[in-house]
C-alpha cells in the first residue's frame, strides 16, 4: 500500500473512532441533563424532546435540525441544550 492511502486509511479511522465517541458522549451528556430522547439507528439519529420542541440530532456529526418551522438550525450537543433550554 502507498503511504498515500495508508495515510487516508488512518484519517478514516480516526474520523469513525472521533464520531463513534461523539455518539456515546453526546447521550451521556442528555441523560445527565434529564432531556428525554429516543435513539434510532443504534445511536446514529436521536430525536430529542423537551418542553413541546422535536428536535432531530446527529451526535456523530454534530448536527440538528429542530422540526418547528423557523427555528434555526445547529452543530453541537451544547448549542442543541442552549436551542431547548437545558442549562449546560
Amino acid at each position: 500500500m502507498s503511504e498515500g492511502v495508508e495515510v487516508f486509511a488512518n484519517l478514516k479511522d480516526l474520523s469513525q473512532q472521533r464520531r463513534a465517541g461523539n455518539r456515546e458522549s453526546s447521550a451521556a451528556i442528555l441523560a445527565e441533563r434529564e432531556v428525554e430522547f429516543e435513539s434510532r439507528n443504534e445511536g446514529a439519529h436521536l430525536i430529542v424532546r423537551h418542553d413541546g420542541l422535536t428536535v432531530d440530532f446527529w451526535p456523530g456529526t454534530g448536527k440538528f435540525i429542530p422540526r418547528k418551522p423557523g427555528a434555526r438550525h445547529g452543530r453541537g450537543v451544547f448549542n442543541l441544550l442552549q436551542l431547548i433550554g437545558v442549562p449546560k
